[in-house]
């Protein structure tokens, strides 16, 4: 996940649209990874929630 946070800092104030959505992508994740489902390496995370990124629309649904 320090692969994640190092392609991703501080986002600035004039990315286009599709950046958004990658920085908001990868930020969700951080958040999955660290906080909602952490594992002992603190570095991997399971495909299954990697998948749940794909449709952001799909994902509302999710509780």
């Amino acid at each position: 996940m320090c692969w994640l946070r190092d392609t991703f800092p501080e986002p600035r104030n004039d990315l286009t649209e599709v950046v958004r959505i990658r920085y908001a992508r990868a930020y969700i994740l951080d958040m999955i990874v660290g906080c909602l489902m952490p594992n002992l390496s603190r570095n991997l995370i399971h495909l299954r929630w990697l998948l749940k990124l794909v449709d952001f629309r799909a994902a509302s649904k999710l509780s």
